[in-house]
């Protein structure tokens, strides 16, 4: 996984920390909590917005088996210790609720931790999202929206729609920026009137060379999100973005991968195409390491990709 998405390994590394501390370094046996859940959040908002977590504590047990009194309190970064919740067992669902606004920008980390005094170790969970300015998020890329490549006119960036396919994860405000993800289905309605979802054969006659080759290079954009650099790619790869077709490597949902469903941000970019059969589609891709595009087959309805449009 790349670095501008590895908040998750900070993230587990931090609740590993957390849920290692000991008001008693001396006691060996002293029991723990374990169970606590916190709802996740879109990873990506504007500044200002107020988001609102949830304490999942009917999971909640204690190692040695006992029934505690539990208590939970809540925690954004390294500030102090926020709101405090005595006995969930008695809470109103609102007592486990908690509501941040972020009106900065940068990255946050929501925490909640259950207690039960010092006689148990604390469980944690933990939710974290960045706050940016989308306007400025992607840089190194072409700004045509459109691009005409031997006659034919394509998108020049992958395109959204108001109502299909799914924001990256769970961030509408990337929209605009990435594009959003479709299942095949959801791709061959998501084109404007006008378009259409182009075939293998399409893509071959616009971006192919004399040898039917589409080297990755012509495709890619040598662009940055949040000031990473997006493509890590193998040395035989050489970006150009020739024709300006700004691809990024946005990855792709797997509804069954139900660990990570957001798959290889930094790896692939992927586009369904309009051929078909039974239940798959083929769709072209770029992964880093290969020079050239390659076409795959993949499942209509547990996989989303991103989606071109050319103009009928």
């Amino acid at each position: 996984m790349k670095k501008y998405i590895s908040a998750g390994i900070i993230l587990l590394s931090a609740l590993a920390l957390a849920g290692c501390k000991k008001s008693d370094s001396s006691s060996s046996t002293k029991p723990s909590l374990d169970g606590l859940a916190i709802s996740q959040v879109s990873n990506y908002v504007a500044p200002g917005t107020t988001l609102t977590f949830k304490a999942g504590v009917g999971a909640i047990t204690a190692s040695d088996g006992t029934n505690p009194v539990v208590g939970l309190y809540w925690q954004v970064n390294s500030a102090q210790k926020d709101t405090t919740t005595l006995d969930v067992s008695k809470a109103a669902p609102e007592d486990l609720m908690y509501e941040y606004t972020a009106d900065t920008l940068g990255s946050y980390v929501v925490y909640c931790y259950a207690f039960s005094g010092t006689d148990y170790y604390v469980s944690s969970a933990a939710s974290s999202f960045r706050a940016i300015d989308s306007r400025t998020a992607l840089t190194g890329i072409s700004m045509a929206r459109n691009i005409t490549v031997k006659g034919t006119i394509w998108n020049a960036r992958d395109i959204s729609h108001a109502t299909l396919g799914r924001s990256y994860r769970n961030s509408p405000i990337l929209d605009d920026v990435l594009g959003k993800l479709f299942t095949w289905e959801e791709a061959m309605d998501a084109c404007p009137e006008g378009w259409h979802l182009p075939t293998v054969a399409e893509f071959e006659a616009s971006f192919a060379d004399e040898d039917g080759i589409i080297h990755a290079g012509d495709l890619m954009a040598d662009a940055s999100f949040l000031e990473s650099r997006m493509w890590e790619y193998w040395k035989d790869v050489q970006i150009n973005n020739q024709f300006g077709f700004n691809a990024l490597p946005i990855g792709y949902i797997d509804d069954m991968d139900s660990f990570n469903p957001y798959g290889q941000w930094g790896e692939y970019a992927m586009w369904w195409t309009a051929d078909q059969s039974g239940d798959t589609a083929a769709y072209m891709y770029i992964f880093e390491d290969y020079p050239e595009v390659r076409i795959g087959q993949g499942d209509k309805k547990s996989l989303a990709m991103s989606v071109r449009c050319v103009k009928d």
